[in-house]
């Protein structure tokens, strides 16, 4: 056995070694960490922006952030709202969490799980105040799921889907409830009651960036704008009128006020770029911003965005419902005023926005998360570190999107196909301004004259970031009710031609990974609506309406009355780690001595499988506490059966181990 020993003791200690090394690393705080500001806006579609080619709606602030910073020309999400920011909050797949159905209708019993660790938990632990501004949407059936319950030092806004622009009042399509919306932490906010939305939570923003300015303590800030999301189906689309009146040359009523409406965005945006610089913090900062899912063309909550000229919209298994206009700005990346094309998932950046501020993601007794650390990917032109993208995989709704090395499948779709076409044209006959115009207007931003941009460059970085399909007509057209169908969507980013036929092994490849991972898949968390979530019966307010968390979490609404299962830990948490320790040190000793025994062919595999799985390319680990103060994660549990977790490095595995088995 002694030839076996030290080949096995080498292979230890370099992978002990590496992972010593680089959690020390990575724990290294650095003498200031940047002030995040991560600004969503809500139904946003693709060619709403001017950086995509568009000249019909102005938005020379975040073009010029854009133009100055990392136009992110791949950045995919879920295709709809309370899935999207599901992932972009825990940095899981929507599918591993239990949030891939659908959204959360404001009068139903159910929420992101109490066992998921947050973005705002994980920066609050590292000593950042945290804040957010605007649309939660994750829930909030009782008091235990509101943001400032979850990690948020602060919030200032609404706990629903969408409200009124103006008086904030949230009223039901699917019935007949309506209420006020509006909070300021666990109180109610009446004060805004007046206030057009975009502005009162860029008034909102200032005052947070300059208590920053004055304290100095690290900032993340999560801006989640309304904008430019429909309100209410009797007023869906709302904005100041001498802010319609700019864009008389858009003849669609309708859409002439959209463009108000992303106006009032784009002031925000330039609003709280010129905020951090105000206050001493714009050197130290990075900005993202992004659209939570592709607009609404048509249909319900019809806000007449455009995803021109990406197939679908918002809730269908198409480009213009996952493939969202993004961008990163910061004085700290190191290649900027470029378009990158590299795969991005709104799940990777939670641990991407962690690297930047030097906050370790290591294991622990937590979950692994999906996303990928790519901030060094972004701030210095690496690589693409990603190649798979999951989309959304829904069993109840019947379609799958999923992405992979440059092919994109789909099989079924939603609404009967009602979403499965192209939308968002331009009207031939409207007077847009010219180009000359539009670089007028961003040259005219601070922004565009801080970064130094010029006409020539903006026009360069402009055209390389607007999507061209060429052929209008599709030649190859693929209807995923009868077959799935398969695109190279790098060629054909429009999804027009089908090439499942010419690739059948590639479509089977596909079709067994997506197998795998409909197995491990969680059970959807949705509950239906609850009368007893009215607002009149709280003074005209929506509130939480259920006050025991244990109650909410059973499985009463399924016609299953069976208790919930004890705690999880019923020790006291020194007393565990006192049991705990001595068990893992057995385990270990145990798995040394099994190795041992292994072949010379075999601990060579180990040691190679062990060095693919520390690659940068791989996904980070996030923990997920399992047991979270006040038993929350126990209490949430009786949501569902249990949740199998799979990520693209537990695909990855299961490859190796099918290929290296003996």
């Amino acid at each position: 056995m002694t030839h076996l020993t030290t080949p096995l003791l080498v292979c230890i200690i370099v992978t002990v070694g590496y992972r010593t090394l680089a959690v020390a690393a990575y724990d290294q705080k650095p003498s200031k960490r940047p002030h995040i500001v991560l600004i969503t806006a809500d139904d946003m579609g693709w060619n709403d922006v001017g950086f995509h080619g568009s000249n019909q709606i102005a938005t020379p602030h975040i073009d010029a952030l854009a133009y100055d910073g990392v136009i992110l020309n791949r950045h995919y999400s879920a295709p709809m709202c309370t899935p999207s920011r599901a992932a972009l909050m825990t940095g899981r797949h929507p599918i591993n969490v239990g949030m891939q159905h659908y959204v959360i209708d404001i009068d139903e019993p159910w929420g992101l799980g109490l066992d998921q660790r947050i973005m705002p938990q994980y920066f609050r632990a590292a000593g950042y105040r945290t804040h957010m501004i605007g649309k939660w949407h994750l829930g909030f059936f009782t008091e235990h799921y509101i943001p400032t319950n979850r990690g948020f030092d602060t919030h200032i806004g609404y706990l629903g889907p969408y409200v009124d622009y103006w008086s904030y009042v949230s009223k039901m399509n699917s019935g007949t409830f309506e209420g006020y919306d509006m909070r300021q932490n666990q109180s109610v906010n009446y004060a805004a009651n007046g206030t057009y939305a975009t502005d009162y939570f860029t008034s909102a923003a200032r005052d947070i960036i300059a208590q920053h300015g004055k304290s100095g303590q690290p900032m993340l800030l999560v801006m989640n704008h309304l904008a430019p999301h429909a309100g209410n189906d009797d007023d869906p689309l709302q904005a100041p009128q001498e802010t319609i009146d700019r864009f008389a040359y858009i003849r669609n009523s309708d859409r002439r006020t959209y463009a108000a409406m992303m106006s009032k965005l784009d002031d925000s945006v330039g609003a709280v770029y010129e905020s951090l610089r105000a206050n001493g913090m714009l050197d130290n900062s990075i900005i993202v911003f992004l659209s939570d899912n592709g607009g609404v063309t048509r249909g319900m909550h019809s806000n007449t965005g455009s995803n021109y000229p990406f197939r679908g919209q918002k809730h269908s298994p198409w480009e213009g419902a996952v493939r969202t206009a993004a961008l990163i700005w910061s004085p700290l990346l190191k290649d900027t005023q470029r378009v990158s094309n590299q795969w991005f998932h709104i799940s990777d950046w939670l641990p991407t926005l962690a690297s930047a501020a030097g906050i370790a993601m290591g294991n622990s007794s937590f979950s692994d998360i999906d996303g990928i650390d790519q901030w060094e990917a972004l701030a210095y032109g690496t690589g693409n570190p990603r190649q798979r993208l999951m989309n959304n995989l829904d069993e109840i709704f019947g379609y799958t999107s999923y992405t992979e090395n440059g092919f994109k499948y789909i099989n079924g779709t939603t609404l009967n196909g009602m979403n499965d076409a192209w939308y968002g044209e331009t009207d031939p006959l409207d007077q847009l301004p010219d180009d000359d115009q539009y670089l007028s207007s961003i040259m005219a931003t601070r922004i565009a004259r801080a970064g130094r941009l010029d006409e020539k460059l903006i026009s360069y970085l402009r055209r390389h970031a607007t999507v061209n399909c060429g052929n209008s007509i599709a030649t190859k057209p693929c209807n995923p009710l009868v077959k799935p169908c398969l695109f190279d969507i790098i060629n054909d980013p429009c999804e027009m031609h089908d090439i499942s036929d010419e690739y059948p092994k590639r479509l089977r490849e596909i079709r067994n990974r997506l197998e795998l991972y409909r197995l491990r898949a969680a059970k959807p968390r949705n509950r239906p609506h609850d009368p007893e979530a009215d607002p009149s019966k709280f003074g005209g307010v929506w509130n939480w309406w259920r006050t025991d968390p244990t109650k909410a979490a059973t499985l009463q609404d399924e016609g299953d009355d069976s208790p919930l299962p004890p705690p999880t830990h019923s020790l006291a948490k020194d007393t565990q780690l006192f049991v705990i320790i001595p068990i893992v040190v057995v385990g270990i000793i145990f798995v040394i001595g099994t190795l041992l025994y292994l072949s010379n062919k075999n601990i060579i595999k180990l040691c190679r499988r062990t060095k693919k799985q520390d690659s940068a390319t791989t996904p980070s680990e996030i923990p997920t506490d399992a047991s979270s103060p006040d038993g929350k994660a126990a209490v949430d549990a009786a949501f569902s059966s249990k949740i199998y977790v799979i990520s693209d490095r537990d695909m990855d595995s299961s490859s190796k181990q099918d290929q290296c088995s003996v």
